[in-house]
């Protein structure tokens, strides 16, 4: 599996391919949820499929070792989401192989770099459009692209993102970066993503001055969620915390449920899937 992801980075590095957009698009419903614009969404860093060995070790450093998908397959296909949000992914043909393993439309993004080699993506059911990316963080060597792309749930567009905020820019100007980026859009937003803060940092009070997050407004599984948090899977030096994140753009969505993807399914990756399951507010007449 590994050869398929360095070919994909060497190819990407002399076409300069930035994004690349497909997946199993020809099986791809034309809407997304339920005809009452019910949606179940997910955001996952699954660590380049690499799983909980070596944990802590930065994946650059491990791009010859086995990387194996089918768990992380097993743990996207056991939330059973519509629309699933990826970070820390193995170039365009890792997200290719995952998402036509899933039967699901795929939009690929690198984060920008001297050599692209990772990214991050989207999963859907249905079709994907308008796909773009946005440059949130140049970084130290290794700056942070977020994937924005469009699905139709319920006859209404709307927007779904997958981003990965660099741990180590702390300036605050990724989240601006973000929320400028989204500023534009019209219709219902689901921002996603590991966004490297925990719920009392300040930068969670200002994207969730724009955004709801939707373990603060969910009916049921915040507490679970809150005290398990979604990383590390694995508690050593580091405690459990939540730094991955669904956040939603304010009188848009109902959330029923929230909940995190573990038991057999905790060793795909060092994060935890973190899912809610949503429900389009619907319009003023």
């Amino acid at each position: 599996m590994l050869r398929w992801g360095l070919a994909s980075v060497v190819l990407a590095a002399v076409l300069g391919v930035l994004l690349v957009s497909g997946g199993a698009a020809d099986r791809a419903a034309a809407q997304c949820g339920g005809a009452d614009g019910a949606l179940r969404v997910m955001t996952y860093n699954i660590r380049t499929a690499l799983g909980t060995k070596k944990p802590g070790k930065n994946p650059l450093h491990q791009l010859f070792e086995p990387h194996d998908i089918a768990p992380v397959v097993a743990a996207i296909a056991a939330a059973d989401a519509d629309v699933v949000a990826l970070q820390e992914v193995l170039g365009w043909g890792q997200t290719r192989r995952i998402a036509r393993a899933l039967e699901m439309d795929s939009a690929f993004v690198f984060h920008p770099s001297p050599l692209p080699w990772w990214g991050t993506a989207v999963l859907s059911r249905c079709a994907l459009s308008e796909v773009r990316r946005e440059v949130i963080s140049r970084g130290k060597g290794n700056g942070k692209a977020m994937v924005v792309a469009q699905v139709e749930v319920a006859g209404r567009d709307v927007v779904v993102t997958s981003l990965h905020r660099d741990l180590d820019d702390n300036s605050g100007a990724q989240v601006q970066r973000i929320l400028s980026a989204l500023q534009s859009e019209a219709g219902p937003v689901v921002l996603m993503g590991d966004f490297n803060f925990v719920p009392n940092d300040k930068r969670h009070g200002v994207v969730s001055g724009a955004y709801e997050d939707s373990a603060h407004v969910a009916n049921s599984g915040a507490d679970y969620v809150q005290a398990r948090g979604t990383y590390p899977v694995i508690a050593g030096s580091k405690p459990h915390r939540r730094i991955d994140y669904v956040f939603l753009s304010k009188g848009d969505f109902a959330v029923s449920d929230v909940r995190v993807i573990e038991g057999i399914h905790a060793q795909a990756s060092d994060h935890l899937g973190y899912v809610a399951d949503v429900t389009l507010i619907p319009q003023p007449q």
